[in-house]
């Protein structure tokens, strides 16, 4: 059995363990929470088996051998100063932007130490985490979850947390979409259903196909067709740009001194 524990049990370890309870490797795993979340703990521990609420975040480190740590920024430091971690341990860390010396700092008995990326579709066994460093044991839990990708170096690593940023920014551009045909006379409703539509086949394609992002543009609209006239006429040299500043900015955000 493969032991886990969960520091914190906030949207992404719930997806983690939902993904992990309606997986193959469900029967062979052992799942501990901590207790802080009560509610949302007792619920995740009735979605396993052999899901375990434990006494203390100490008692989910004593109990596990990869310890996932999921929670807020600001909490790192208070959480990890209180926490007896062996060597033997891995601590794997979902923690948005806490660079590995940091975390080292707060880890006297040096265990391993394993970043993670873990996006909201691992609950549907969809997601694509991104981790450094290499691992098997933690490539070997996320493989159930959808699988992952291997940064070289935390440099590379803290790109990937960078464009993880562009989530909301996806949502805006669909609502600005939706506004504009309320705004020609259509009820809300109605143009949020059809926008809806419209952009779930575009997540089907997706997750069903290998190909290339570069090759679907293509794929997706005509020579001289409507779709190629806006691609161009919106997506222009300027609003590219635009688009690579701001992650450029969210990058040296995510590398920044405190990494907060």
């Amino acid at each position: 059995m493969t032991r886990i524990g969960f520091i914190g049990v906030g949207e992404i370890a719930s997806a983690m363990v939902e993904g992990l309870a309606a997986s193959e490797a469900k029967t062979d795993l052992e799942i501990f929470l901590s207790p802080r979340n009560a509610a949302r703990a007792s619920r995740l521990a009735d979605s396993l088996e052999s899901a375990t609420i434990c006494q203390s975040n100490q008692d989910v480190v004593d109990r596990s051998d990869l310890i996932v740590l999921a929670v807020l920024p600001q909490q790192t430091d208070s959480v990890l100063d209180v926490l007896d971690i062996p060597v033997a341990k891995t601590l794997v860390s979902a923690v948005a932007g806490v660079a590995t010396d940091r975390l080292a700092d707060h880890l006297p008995h040096s265990p391993t130490i394993v970043r993670i990326i873990p996006l909201p579709a691992v609950r549907e066994r969809k997601g694509v985490t991104a981790v450094f460093p290499a691992d098997d044991a933690v490539e070997e839990l996320l493989s159930h979850l959808g699988g992952s990708v291997t940064a070289e170096d935390e440099t590379m690593f803290s790109t990937l947390s960078a464009v993880t940023a562009t989530m909301s920014a996806h949502f805006a551009f669909l609502q600005t979409i939706t506004a504009w045909l309320v705004d020609r006379g259509w009820n809300e409703a109605d143009a949020d259903h059809f926008i809806r539509g419209q952009f779930v086949g575009l997540g089907t394609t997706l997750a069903q196909t290998d190909d290339p992002i570069h090759d679907l543009v293509a794929a997706h609209e005509t020579p001289g067709g409507l779709n190629e006239m806006f691609n161009h006429e919106w997506m222009d040299e300027a609003n590219r740009n635009s688009l690579t500043e701001s992650l450029d900015h969210v990058f040296a955000r995510v590398t920044g001194p405190t990494e907060d």
